[in-house]
């Protein structure tokens, strides 16, 4: 019987994975849609630019080869239920380094861009997908480490 610190653990795991898995659909099946959740003016024409645009289109193939690997991830971080001892390395660099990380890059150039902008420039320059998508991992992160650093001591220990 797994103690209750473990299936905390569990739970934080099972919550990132799932995230991870839903991010991942949505972007890979299509990042214009994600986007016009959050945005007023996507163009009507975006299939043109995706096809034939220097700069679109390779953004464009980069979100949704972005969305298999956070797909893949979120199936990678069930491993962690089956054998919590084991898999904890998977917790760590899935769960607290990759969102750690992306968070920081996407946060600071979400909200912080706003305040670069020249005084004469108008509009709102945060950029919203940016932020939630930040949020959400820095939510990952947070809870993820928590739940490591709770079942530290039984990890040692060798206690599931």
């Amino acid at each position: 019987m797994r103690s209750v610190k473990t299936n905390t653990f569990q739970m934080a795991v099972l919550i990132s994975g799932i995230i991870y898995i839903i991010l991942g659909l949505a972007l890979v099946l299509s990042p214009i849609m994600v986007f016009q959740l959050f945005a007023d003016n996507v163009s009507e024409n975006w299939f043109d630019l995706v096809r034939d645009h220097e700069l679109v289109a390779p953004l464009y193939f980069t979100v949704k080869s972005f969305g298999v690997l956070l797909l893949s991830s979120g199936v990678l971080m069930i491993m962690p239920l089956f054998d919590p001892l084991k898999y904890r390395g998977i917790a760590y660099m899935n769960g607290v380094f990759f969102p750690l990380l992306s968070s920081i890059i996407l946060l600071k150039n979400g909200l912080f861009i706003g305040v670069k902008k020249d005084v004469s420039m108008q509009g709102d320059y945060m950029h919203l997908p940016i932020v939630i998508f930040g949020s959400i991992l820095s939510a990952v992160c947070i809870i993820v480490l928590l739940t490591l650093l709770i079942t530290r001591k039984d990890a040692k220990e060798g206690k599931e």
